[in-house]
């Protein structure tokens, strides 16, 4: 019952110190209001933009693969430009992106992160995919600062050396398939008695049937050798960066979160005043 008095008593002294002071309040966070919707009109115009990518480099690697880590080098290659947008180093920038220069400083900020997905036991497994978030002050850039990301990694002497490897290993792994289904073939004209097949170690066992389940197997091999040669490269926009006309605005939240600092920066002024008055 006690406790009940004085909490009691204490939201009435707050409430009655709220009301002895509170056109000092309504002038701060007035002022505080005003303030934080002028800074965010006047700041410079700030687009924000995203795009879904992949990138071929953890095959062209060859690696095996752990979870949440498929795309970790490509994403840190874009996270890498950070640095040179934090120290404003925009001739760098222009460099690795092989874009103008004015094109470079347009661009404000960049951020690769893993995307995920989640089960039906509501358990999250990465993607072979990652979003781009691109903030820029010149919306009409979004195409050229794509481009230059595409540039970016087809110049990136680490990729270029494994891209190369890799094409040369799948060229030579194709030309063995097909010697192999050339030998199988030539096996199944020899043997049409249905007495032998291919085994998994090259001998003959069985029924011809199996020389046909190895060729389609192979062919299965080869056609997505094929398709990841071709198809695989190392920067790939699964969707384009999009085109917005609408700046970057948070003018409700700030302003929101303003007028809160200001009733608590009010109440300390109005505090000391009272305390000094007394």
């Amino acid at each position: 019952m006690t406790e009940e008095l004085n909490l009691s008593e204490l939201f009435s002294n707050f409430v009655n110190f709220v009301a002895r002071n509170s056109r000092i309040l309504i002038m701060i966070v007035l002022i505080t209001v005003i303030g934080v919707v002028a800074f965010q009109k006047l700041k410079p115009t700030v687009y924000e933009t995203k795009a879904i990518c992949m990138s071929g480099v953890a095959e062209y690697e060859r690696q095996e693969q752990i979870e949440d880590l498929s795309q970790r080098t490509a994403i840190d290659l874009v996270n890498f430009l950070k640095i040179n947008i934090d120290n404003e180093d925009y001739q760098q920038l222009s460099d690795l992106l092989g874009v103008d220069l004015e094109i470079a400083k347009s661009v404000k900020g960049i951020e690769a992160e893993q995307l995920y997905q989640q089960d039906m036991d509501e358990k999250f497994y990465a993607l072979n995919k990652f979003e781009v978030t691109l903030l820029l002050s010149d919306n009409s850039s979004i195409d050229n600062v794509q481009n230059g990301l595409i540039y970016y990694f087809n110049n990136n002497k680490y990729i270029m050396t494994y891209h190369k490897e890799y094409q040369r290993s799948s060229s030579d792994l194709l030309d063995n398939i097909d010697a192999e289904i050339v030998m199988i073939n030539q096996i199944r004209n020899e043997n049409n008695s249905n007495q032998f097949s291919l085994g998994t170690n090259n001998t003959l066992s069985g029924k011809e049937r199996r020389l046909s389940n190895e060729i389609i197997a192979l062919s299965h091999i080869r056609e997505e050798i094929r398709t990841n040669m071709n198809l695989l490269k190392p920067l790939m926009f699964v969707q384009d960066f999009a085109n917005v006309n609408k700046k970057e605005d948070d003018i409700l939240i700030w302003a929101i979160l303003g007028s809160f600092l200001g009733f608590v920066l009010g109440l300390f002024i109005a505090l000391i005043k009272e305390v000094k008055t007394k």
